[in-house]
């Protein structure tokens, strides 16, 4: 009886010391993280944001290595990699999801989203849209840690600028997924799926000629060496998510928990503030300092695209059954 006592006792006494959940009595854990972009591209820059904020209130006793440039995964692969547990982090284009779960493929339907306002209200962490998109997920054995605003996506060109759908018909083109591969169909085009990282050569090469990213890639990974024309379509307004393996994550401390979601979410409005930034930065950037082309379309010639589009956004419908229709509704009541 006296030594349950004392042992009460000595355990109250390191409680109040402040012996017990506190940081210094959590083991070191480090975190491998892949990604496909470089440090330097925004998105990448966002990721060592996040590492440094885990860092910083851990103290260090949580750290987060990052491997860029697909190091050890190329983006296709982070959902598996993910997890199976291969690796603890990655970075992934939402769309790498849409082959297994097509509702997922939301964000790059053509011309669903109509301003970046939209896309905003639809990805932030309350919508409904959010919410059933990051369970879908989740069910993968991934837990999606938090999303990064990409921002519009855009058609590159070799050959003579894009201005008019026709001018799609026959072309192959890179898809970042089966919904952006819908959008090409209706045009009449080739869909090629072409990871991030592999753009710069398959341009190069002329594995397809019509390109499909944002101003930010063309900047960080340098397409203005081997396209010459950008237009500003604004098709997709799509999104990246930062995804964690799941099992890791529930069997992380509370403390450890609160390191990451503080981050976390800190990493995604600092990303959502700057997104529509740098973009307009990279299109200066293009303009001013590369002999790359920029096409601006006219109000009339955006319409023509968005009607040649809308097969797409059925498309998306038909493969994702019920829960396609009720995102797509959910995004609708934010016109």
């Amino acid at each position: 009886m006296k030594r349950q006592f004392l042992k009460t006792l000595s355990i109250a006494a390191m409680v109040s010391a402040g012996f017990l959940f506190s940081t210094d009595a959590l083991a070191d854990r480090t975190l491998r993280l892949s990604l496909q972009v470089n440090t330097k591209h925004p998105i990448g820059a966002n990721i060592v944001f996040f590492k440094q904020q885990v860092e910083k209130a851990s103290a260090g006793k949580l750290k987060i290595e990052i491997y860029d440039s697909a190091q050890l995964y190329k983006g296709s692969e982070i959902p598996q990699a993910v997890g199976s547990g291969a690796v603890d982090m990655g970075l992934v284009l939402i769309d790498e999801y849409a082959g297994t779960i097509p509702a997922v493929g939301l964000f790059s339907v053509a011309f669903l989203f109509p301003s970046y306002e939209v896309l905003a209200k639809a990805a932030n962490p309350s919508s409904p849209v959010r919410q059933e998109i990051d369970e879908l997920i989740r069910k993968t054995g991934t837990r999606v840690m938090w999303w990064q605003d990409y921002g519009p996506i855009q058609l590159l060109s070799k050959g003579d600028p894009i201005s008019e759908p026709a001018q799609m018909k026959g072309k192959k083109v890179r898809v970042l997924g089966k919904p952006s591969g819908d959008f090409i169909n209706a045009l009449g085009g080739i869909p090629v799926k072409i990871g991030g990282s592999e753009q710069f050569i398959a341009y190069q090469r002329g594995t397809v000629d019509i390109g499909m990213t944002g101003t930010t890639a063309i900047e960080s990974r340098k397409l203005f060496e081997v396209m010459n024309s950008v237009t500003i379509t604004n098709h997709a307004q799509t999104e990246f998510l930062v995804v964690m393996n799941d099992k890791l994550f529930n069997s992380m401390s509370a403390q450890e928990k609160k390191w990451m979601g503080d981050a976390a979410l800190a990493a995604e409005l600092k990303m959502r503030a700057e997104t529509k930034k740098d973009n307009l930065d990279s299109e200066q950037f293009i303009k001013d300092k590369t002999s790359m082309k920029v096409i601006n379309l006219t109000p009339a010639q955006v319409k023509s695209w968005q009607e040649a589009a809308k097969p797409a956004i059925d498309a998306y419908i038909k493969d994702a059954g019920p829960a396609g229709q009720r995102l797509v509704n959910e995004v609708r009541k934010f016109y």
